[in-house]
């Protein structure tokens, strides 16, 4: 079985990957095609391939053969899961995925993703010069948006996956057992109290231990911006489209929350 994780930097795609325990039972692959996910998101043009005889080619690669010795048998116990972070969906990367696939789509309310973003490099990525990086920028926010589309069920582009609202997952117990429950999954609760190390932990607090108020803080990070992070942050709160899609998000998270919960 292949798991394909799509998420958003500072989503929570590790937190939840991890609670998932798939990046334990699976052969997991972390944040793959990081080298050309820039130039796509900038809209380079790249031709899909098939996902298996892309594994297949990067399996023989030299620097693949230690992680292959060590816990390739756990690609016939747990399956594949690989993570594919700010990867546009509508322009797929794979074609065919495997038959036996699951897509799992991760979402977080954009004012906190894109205030932990802006508080980790100022809403911009190293994507080669200023005009790019203000490509990089409005294209984050266009991929936040088709996102929320799919997520919503307006667009088609991963077929049965299931749509996780990080700031629900995090502050809801039942709404995380619904959400097991869709993927027949036996979750790790544990890893709710663990700051992953990838990406250098949190933007607002990197490793720092979590404390008591660690749900409160991480659903509120658009509100401890610092008064220079505003005017970045204010082109969120202006843009009409992403403002309406947050609402409908909410509403959809809101009205569906109690099918989810598992009693």
């Amino acid at each position: 079985k292949v798991w394909a994780f799509h998420g958003m930097r500072r989503s929570g795609n590790h937190v939840v990957l991890n609670w998932t325990g798939l990046t334990e039972a699976a052969f997991f692959m972390n944040d793959i095609l990081r080298s050309e996910q820039t130039a796509r998101l900038l809209g380079d043009p790249a031709k899909p391939m098939g996902f298996w005889r892309w594994f297949l080619r990067l399996c023989a690669r030299k620097r693949m053969r230690r992680p292959l010795r060590q816990e390739g048998r756990k690609l016939f116990s747990g399956g594949l899961c690989v993570s594919l972070e700010d990867w546009p969906i509508e322009d797929p990367i794979f074609d065919p995925w495997p038959a036996n696939i699951r897509h799992i789509l991760l979402i977080r309310d954009p004012l906190n993703m894109f205030a932990s973003r802006i508080r980790m490099t100022e809403g911009l990525h190293d994507a080669g010069g200023t005009e790019r990086e203000e490509l990089y920028f409005r294209s984050s926010v266009s991929l936040w948006k088709s996102h929320a589309r799919e997520f919503l069920g307006d667009t088609c582009h991963l077929p049965g996956h299931v749509g996780i609202y990080f700031d629900s997952w995090l502050g809801d117990s039942g709404y995380r057992a619904g959400i097991a429950a869709r993927l027949g999954l036996v979750p790790n609760e544990a890893a709710l109290g663990i700051v992953p190390p990838h990406g250098g932990g949190s933007s607002f607090e990197g490793m720092a231990p979590l404390g008591e108020d660690a749900v409160e803080r991480r659903l509120s990070r658009h509100s401890q911006l610092r008064e220079d992070e505003q005017g970045l942050f204010a082109r969120i709160l202006d843009d009409e489209e992403l403002i309406a899609l947050r609402a409908r998000v909410l509403e959809r998270v809101s009205s569906t929350a109690d099918d989810l919960k598992v009693a």
